[in-house]
């Protein structure tokens, strides 16, 4: 049987100058694991984009720009920050059950999000991170069109200590109080 994904938004293939229609909020730098390796925010309508992008420079042909984007309501901000909390609690404290890794499947605006922990989030200490997929949204942009869901994987130190969910925490406030 065929999954039926939502229609794609528009795709962001040069970071620093968006589509019209498309707002930059904010960009981080991984520098912790991988110098010039950003993930930018945007807001596309009543949707956030988030663009992991980076410059690649193999050794036979010219640097080009490698972009990764996953689409989901703007509610995904409160909602990512909620769900952090919950893997972060004990069972015994109403969190996660013991030997879970993935939260249940969550409604957001239609579309079915999940928070999952990842064994090794891809950077060269292979340390654990977080995995947030959209599973209403194909991942279109990939050059692997076997229709995948849209994903985004990162590590633990760039969500502590790299800043990263500070800036979430910071975009899902203002997100609640209107301001983003």
């Amino acid at each position: 049987m065929e999954k039926n994904y939502l229609s794609p938004f528009i795709e962001i293939v040069n970071p620093d100058s968006p589509p019209t229609g498309v707002r930059q909020v904010a960009r981080i730098e991984d520098s912790l694991n991988y110098p010039d390796h950003f993930l930018s925010f945007y807001i596309q309508g009543t949707h956030l984009s988030i663009v992991h992008h980076r410059v690649a420079y193999p050794k036979d042909r010219p640097p080009f720009l490698c972009t990764h984007q996953l689409d989901a309501p703007l509610e995904i901000l409160p909602w990512f920050i909620n769900k952090f909390a919950f893997f972060q609690k004990n069972e015994s404290e109403g969190g996660m059950r013991v030997g879970q890794i993935m939260t249940d499947t969550d409604l957001i605006q239609g579309e079915d999000v999940t928070l999952s922990r990842a064994m090794d989030a891809g950077n060269a200490r292979r340390e654990g991170g977080y995995i947030i997929d959209n599973f209403s949204r194909a991942d279109d942009f990939s050059l692997d069109k076997s229709a995948l869901a849209q994903g985004l994987t990162f590590s633990d130190s760039f969500m502590f200590q790299g800043g990263l969910l500070d800036l979430w925490k910071d975009l899902a406030k203002k997100y609640e109080n209107g301001t983003l």
